[in-house]
């Protein structure tokens, strides 16, 4: 007897829904034929304007970024998650499910040799969208720009999977946190605001620009983001603008590669520099990247972090 035969068969299998699902292109997905299920079936719109419907409650769900896998743990959703990418690594639960590629490359093979009846992607598979629904596989694209968006993808999210008071229940709590912030940022007044240069990248220099939730999140903590009037979301600069635009405030949240040898002496050191005032200051911060650079329920850690930054006078004083 050949052992190998199962394995032969299923990979002939995969090999034949992948060129069926690379010949199609499309956006919406469309019920598969399982029976309905109470409350089902429920159709919503992604961020990226697609419908997605789901015909009952998913029991098998895969997430392709890791902000989307915090976000489904909140829910409750862990014993539901078959799969996760590679940089998934929060709640410790996370890294222990099954791996289905990068989170910029997740393997198409991968996702189906798991058999989900949904799949939780990002804009960044925008590519991926119409090969998944060409195998009838539902995949809703999240694409939060702003902590509100974060807040309305946890709700679309709990609609998709039969959650809904879960998800009323999370967000009322995130949003109950992000309203303490912003209570206590709002009596300061618009000259009082520090002007705040956020730091993606450092070579070349890259910033959050407008239409990013860190740009949102900048002034819901009572800062004012230096990269407001950028013409794109996430801008390139060279050191003289930052030296012309003199920041007050200097947050950064690198974790990975070489980036961990920007310390505040080293940013200190940039030619021409030694002028800013976050440099004269020493107001230079450097944040948990998980958790700022993720639009999952962390973001409102994330902002009482920056908050507390932005603002020590405050918030040390009714804490």
């Amino acid at each position: 007897m050949n052992r190998n035969r199962p394995a032969a068969a299923k990979t002939l299998l995969i090999t034949a829904v992948l060129l069926l699902a690379l010949l199609g292109a499309g956006c919406a997905g469309s019920p598969t034929e399982t029976a309905l299920e109470k409350g089902f079936p429920i159709t919503v719109t992604d961020d990226i304007g697609c419908e997605v419907t789901v015909t009952a409650s998913p029991a098998r769900i895969i997430s392709l970024a890791p902000s989307n896998t915090e976000m489904l743990f909140a829910l409750g959703l862990g014993p539901k998650i078959v799969g996760v990418t590679d940089f998934c690594n929060y709640p410790a639960e996370a890294p222990a499910k099954e791996r289905v590629g990068g989170f910029v490359n997740p393997s198409l093979e991968k996702i189906i040799a798991l058999e989900p009846d949904l799949v939780v992607a990002a804009d960044l598979h925008r590519e991926l969208v119409p090969q998944l629904n060409n195998l009838k596989i539902p995949v809703v694209v999240l694409n939060a720009r702003s902590v509100d968006g974060m807040l309305n993808n946890i709700i679309l999210v709990g609609r998709l999977t039969g959650l809904e008071m879960e998800a009323e229940r999370l967000t009322g709590e995130l949003r109950a946190r992000v309203e303490a912030v912003t209570g206590r940022v709002s009596k300061i007044a618009p000259s009082k605001r520090p002007r705040v240069y956020y730091e993606v990248w450092h070579e070349p220099l890259c910033t959050a620009g407008p239409g990013t939730f860190i740009d949102d999140l900048i002034g819901l903590a009572g800062g004012t983001n230096v990269a407001a009037d950028a013409p794109v979301p996430w801008p390139q600069y060279s050191a003289e603008v930052i030296v012309r635009k003199n920041p007050e405030v200097m947050l950064h949240a690198y974790g990975h590669g070489d980036a961990g040898s920007q310390t505040p002496a080293g940013i200190a050191r940039r030619p021409g520099w030694s002028s800013v005032s976050f440099v004269k200051s020493g107001r230079v911060y450097a944040m948990d990247a998980d958790m700022m650079n993720r639009a999952g329920p962390r973001l409102v850690d994330a902002l009482e972090a920056v908050a507390r930054a932005l603002h020590p006078e405050v918030f040390e004083r009714q804490e």
